[in-house]
């Protein structure tokens, strides 16, 4: 028989492994996506809660003023689900789920979806008012990267 101290360690063990992909996201997502605005944004930096409230609708104008013009990727984008993980805690599908609620009752409407890190890119770059987010190597001629911390 183990020692009831041998099977907490193993169950505690056991739960931090199945933790670890939860935990990783941050870091990981680090190198999953990349944020983008308009060239004539003056806009440096934002915090992952900045990112989260203004993709979720709750940040609707920026700092300076002006509306704020998210756009997202298709939720089966797996540059949405990296940035979903990271700033939103979790995954893409879950965000979708939440707006689809939100729709169906009348209360809120998610940000509009390009189909494509290009298309995303084009919006943005023809939109001062816009945020966005595409994968790492993009073309992002146009636009300007925004440090997330």
């Amino acid at each position: 028989m183990v020692p009831r101290a041998a099977r907490l360690l193993h169950g505690a063990l056991l739960a931090a492994a199945l933790a670890a992909p939860w935990g990783a996201a941050p870091a990981a997502a680090q190198t999953g996506f990349v944020v983008i605005v308009n060239e004539s944004n003056p806009l440096q930096d934002l915090s992952r809660q900045q990112l989260a409230d203004i993709f979720m609708r709750r940040m609707t104008t920026w700092p300076g003023g002006g509306a704020i013009h998210p756009v997202d990727l298709p939720a089966v984008s797996e540059t949405r689900d990296a940035f979903s993980r990271a700033v939103h805690g979790r995954p893409a599908a879950a965000v979708a789920s939440y707006w689809g609620q939100q729709v169906f009752a009348g209360r809120a409407v998610p940000p509009p979806q390009r189909p494509t890190d290009r298309a995303v890119v084009e919006f943005v770059r023809g939109d001062a008012a816009s945020i966005g987010y595409v994968a790492p190597g993009s073309a992002t001629v146009g636009v300007k990267t925004v440090a997330v911390y």
